[in-house]
C-alpha cells in the first residue's frame, strides 16, 4: 500500500511527543471498550469506490477485511501475520471513514490511494486451486480479530504499511514531515531476509534525464557529475538529491524512476545503476517482518505493538 496522500489527513492534525519504542514481547495487550457512539450497523458495512467502474458499493465489513488482507498480503504467511495485517487494514479503513468528506464513498480499494481489496471472484483468479485453503485460512484470521482496532491517546491510528523495510522502519516525520509519534523508526532486521529486499535497475543516460526533467531539473555536463549529493534520514532512506545544482526530493524522484523503496544508492560507469533496499514508503508495519516475526512465535498484538509503538487495542461492537 502506498500512502503518500494520507499526509494531506497528518498535516491536520497536531501531534504529542514520541513515547519511547516498544519491542514486541511483554507488550500491553489491555483491551478497552469503544465509545458507544459509534454504532453497530455503521460498522457492518463500508461504501468502497471501485477504481475500475467509478461506482460505489455496500460491502460487509466481514468480506471487505477479507478481501484487503487478500489483496495486500500473501496468503501463504503465517497466521498471526494475516491477523495483524486484518487488524490494520481494519484499523486504517475506520481511520479514513471517520476522516472522510466525500459522500459517494468511504474509501477507495485503489492502493495507490487507500489499501487494495479484491472480491471473492478476483480471489478465486488470483488463488486458482489454492483458493478454498487460503479463502478458509484468511477468514477464520479475519473472525478471530473482528472489530478490534488500534488507538492511541483516544484517536484511531493511521495504520499504514509497507512489504518490507531496509531493515529498519522509518518515522513518518522523515516521509511525510508531520511527528507522528506511534509511527516511527524500529528495527526489523527480519526484512533482510526477504527476496524482495535488494532491488536493481539500470538506466541508460538518456532514460535517467528524462526522469530528472520530470522532477524539474535540467541535466548538463558529463553524466558522471550530474549527481552531486545524496541526503538521507537517520534510518538510510533517501530525503534528497542535488542534481546538476538543483536540489529534489526523494519521493519525487522515486515517483519517476518507478522504484521500489526510497532507500537506494546510485551509481554510474557508462550506466545509472540504482540498488534500493526495501519495498515500500517503510513506515508502520512490515509485513514480511510481521510474517517473520510471527515465525518466531510473536502474537499479532505483539507484533503490531512492535510496529505502532504505544497503542492500545480496542473493540468496536
Amino acid at each position: 500500500m502506498r500512502t503518500y496522500l494520507a499526509v494531506c489527513i497528518i498535516t491536520a492534525l497536531s501531534m504529542i511527543l514520541c513515547p519511547l519504542a516498544v519491542t514486541g514481547k511483554g507488550a500491553d495487550n489491555k483491551t478497552v471498550t469503544v465509545s458507544e457512539s459509534v454504532t453497530r450497523e455503521r460498522d457492518e458495512v463500508i461504501s468502497v469506490m471501485s477504481s475500475r467502474s467509478g461506482k460505489s458499493s455496500e460491502i460487509k465489513m466481514r468480506e471487505y477485511i477479507i478481501g484487503c488482507v487478500a489483496a495486500e498480503m500473501p496468503a501463504d504467511y503465517h497466521s498471526e501475520a494475516l491477523k495483524a495485517q486484518a487488524v490494520a487494514s481494519f484499523t486504517y479503513a475506520k481511520r479514513i471513514r471517520e476522516n472522510n468528506t466525500n459522500e459517494a464513498a468511504d474509501i477507495t480499494d485503489n492502493p495507490d490511494i487507500h489499501q487494495g481489496y479484491i472480491d471473492k471472484a478476483a480471489r478465486k483468479e488470483k488463488w486458482g486451486k489454492k483458493y478454498e485453503e487460503y479463502e478458509e485460512k484468511i477468514g477464520a484470521a479475519v473472525d478471530s480479530v473482528t472489530g478490534e482496532y488500534m488507538s492511541y491517546e483516544g484517536e484511531t491510528v493511521l495504520a499504514v504499511y509497507h512489504s518490507n523495510s531496509a531493515g529498519r522502519t522509518r518515522s513518518a516525520v522523515n516521509l511525510w514531515g508531520s511527528e507522528i509519534p506511534y509511527l516511527i523508526s524500529v528495527e526489523s532486521g527480519g526484512d533482510r531476509l526477504s527476496p524482495d529486499y535488494i532491488h536493481t535497475v539500470s538506466f541508460g543516460k538518456e532514460e535517467f534525464s528524462r526522469y530528472l526533467e520530470e522532477c524539474g531539473v535540467q541535466t548538463k555536463g558529463s553524466a558522471d557529475k550530474w549527481i552531486e549529493e545524496i541526503n538521507r534520514d537517520d534510518e538510510g532512506y533517501v530525503t534528497s538529491l542535488v542534481v546538476c545544482g538543483k536540489e529534489i526530493t526523494a519521493t519525487d524522484f522515486r515517483s519517476a524512476a518507478k522504484l521500489e523503496s526510497a532507500c537506494f544508492e546510485i551509481e554510474y560507469d557508462g550506466e545509472f545503476v540504482v540498488t534500493c533496499k526495501g519495498y515500500g514508503h517503510g513506515v508502520g508495519l512490515s509485513q514480511y517482518g510481521a510474517d517473520y516475526m510471527a515465525r518466531q512465535g510473536f502474537s499479532y498484538r505483539e507484533i503490531l505493538s512492535h510496529y505502532y509503538t504505544g497503542v492500545s487495542f480496542e473493540t468496536e461492537g
